[in-house]
């Protein structure tokens, strides 16, 4: 908000040109999402779930999949943030009352939703901006990024079974019924009439493609079938996101008007060439460059360069895959993260240290595992 004022003040950009640098269509489509989420997370629509895996009282390593691919793709349709902000209290009652190591299942929480976040445009903010800038199909997207996150997924899996091994196998099975109460109200019509219209809302995303309208319209329908004061549900959503986007945009714009990121784009082109190392190249300096300056501005700046180049799609599907895995490295390279270790410190402690020991092999071989695939794409004329 102060970097905005400031580029107003100094006559960067003009009132009037602020509103219209701000994507309304990723501001309507992350707004329809929490709507959504909110609804479900009220109807226990995640403790359900949970409680459910738990009911089938399989192994550690069983669960842990089911955590790792469950939330993984969970949180390609329902927004990776909003994921974890759900799933991290039932993961951490999931812990205490079955006495599992914390490590592994909450490191794993927050670095699956993460990759998952690569699925959709739906997955991630910076997912929903490049889905509304790139003018690629949702199903198109969906379709090719599948494989990829499907082998990621299982990278981080693997990597979670070794890397914690040890307090794994010394984990004796301790079976614990619990929440029997939020089972029951998995027949609840509030449950059924939201899942019926997130169904509705991910068909429309395939069927029609505008996918912003689509979320919008879904939440609409849930405020007005709900049949009540809705005031509580807007209450509890991320409004501090929302701002923080809109002057985020209208920041990035004020750069554009400036003239900066032409210049950006001017040395892009000068040393971008459109072959394989030129692509492998990108989604190594992408992964860099998240981690540097946040995943979402990094990913503002480098669309106005790849809206402007020729046969741009390959870079669009390689800007969304890389910004994305690049927060699973530390901490601080994903809000998914923050929310995670914020959410479990009474629980649980994750150092710094902890994250990037993991972040470091999980981010390096999903890296590698997803631009071999683009490539092998990129080789076959997918793009």
């Amino acid at each position: 908000m102060l970097g905005l004022v400031m580029m107003v003040i100094f006559r960067v950009i003009t009132p009037s040109q602020v509103y219209s640098a701000v994507n309304w269509d990723t501001i309507v489509l992350l707004f329809g999402m929490m709507i959504i989420v909110s609804h479900l997370g009220e109807a226990g629509f995640f403790e359900i779930i949970t409680v459910k895996v738990d009911r089938l009282n399989l192994n550690i390593k069983r669960t842990l999949f089911i955590l790792v691919f469950g939330t993984g793709i969970l949180a390609g349709f329902l927004v990776n943030d909003i994921a974890c902000i759900f799933f991290t209290p039932v993961v951490i009652l999931m812990i205490q009352q079955k006495k599992y190591p914390p490590l592994p299942f909450l490191i794993g929480l927050a670095t699956s939703t993460n990759i998952g976040g690569i699925l959709t445009f739906t997955g991630t903010p910076q997912n929903m901006i490049i889905g509304n800038l790139s003018g690629m199909s949702f199903s198109r997207y969906f379709l090719l990024m599948l494989p990829i996150c499907l082998v990621c997924l299982l990278i981080n899996y693997l990597i979670i079974v070794i890397l914690y091994r040890k307090s794994i196998s010394n984990y004796s099975v301790s079976y614990v019924d619990f929440q029997k109460e939020r089972e029951n109200s998995g027949s609840n019509k509030f449950l059924k009439r939201s899942l019926t219209v997130l169904f509705l809302v991910i068909s429309s995303f395939f069927i029609l493609g505008n996918i912003s309208w689509s979320a919008f319209a879904g939440a609409v329908l849930l405020l007005l079938l709900a049949n009540r004061d809705e005031i509580e549900i807007l209450r509890r959503l991320d409004w501090n996101l929302l701002l923080f986007f809109a002057c985020l945009f209208a920041v990035v714009g004020a750069l554009r008007i400036s003239g900066l990121t032409d210049k950006v784009l001017n040395v892009f082109m000068k040393h971008y060439s459109h072959n394989l190392a030129g692509l492998w190249g990108f989604g190594l300096i992408s992964v860099i460059g998240s981690n540097i300056f946040a995943n979402v501005p990094y990913v503002l700046v480098v669309s106005e360069s790849i809206g402007k180049m020729p046969s741009n799609e390959v870079l669009w599907f390689i800007l969304a895959f890389s910004s994305t895995i690049a927060g699973n490295l530390t901490i601080i390279g994903a809000v998914a993260n923050v929310i995670v270790v914020e959410k479990s410190r009474d629980t649980c402690h994750i150092k710094f240290s902890d994250f990037i020991k993991f972040g470091i092999p999980s981010s390096l071989l999903c890296f590698l595992a997803g631009m071999l695939i683009i490539t092998f794409y990129h080789i076959g004329g997918v793009f």
